[in-house]
């Protein structure tokens, strides 16, 4: 399963990356707007300017279909590592289940470009899960969830920066 993104800000990309790496403001999105039942930042290492990683720890109760939440469980526990590049202005991340996290891919990119006066941000994402029988609608799962996910963070950093 593969879902590409895309958003356009009013904002500089070194604002963006400001307020999507701010620890306080991760899990306040979280808690506040993505429906998380929990959220830390396990550890953030190095800076915008030189690079930057952040392993991210959240749960959810996501509305599942019955075979998906037989799967995984009513809450999902997901380690989300994020690696910057400031060279690229670009976001690489991991995300890691708690359950079945042997059986399921989940990486992605979140690239931003200065075009005019505004940013462009494409949020790449890339799952594969190898469950026998159930892969497909796990997939199908994870890319509602995730597009759901974006948007709700999307319109979380916007009332944030401004509008």
């Amino acid at each position: 399963m593969k879902l590409t993104l895309d958003y356009s800000w009013d904002c500089a990309p070194e604002v963006f990356w400001a307020l999507y790496y701010d620890p306080e403001f991760a899990v306040r999105m979280h808690l506040d707007s993505l429906g998380s039942t929990s959220a830390e930042v396990v550890s953030q290492e190095g800076d915008l300017t030189s690079g930057l990683v952040r392993t991210l720890r959240y749960g959810q109760r996501p509305n599942m279909p019955g075979p998906v939440r037989k799967i995984f469980g009513d809450e999902v526990v997901t380690t989300e590592v994020s690696t910057y590049d400031p060279a690229t202005t670009t976001t690489n991340f991991t995300m890691t289940p708690g359950t079945m996290a042997n059986k399921t891919q989940i990486e992605g990119r979140i690239a931003l470009a200065r075009e005019g006066d505004s940013t462009l941000e494409t949020f790449l994402l890339d799952a594969r899960v190898k469950i026998f029988g159930a892969g497909p609608i796990v997939e199908r799962f994870i890319e509602q969830q995730a597009r759901d996910m974006q948007n709700k963070a999307v319109d979380y950093m916007r009332a944030e920066l401004g509008g």
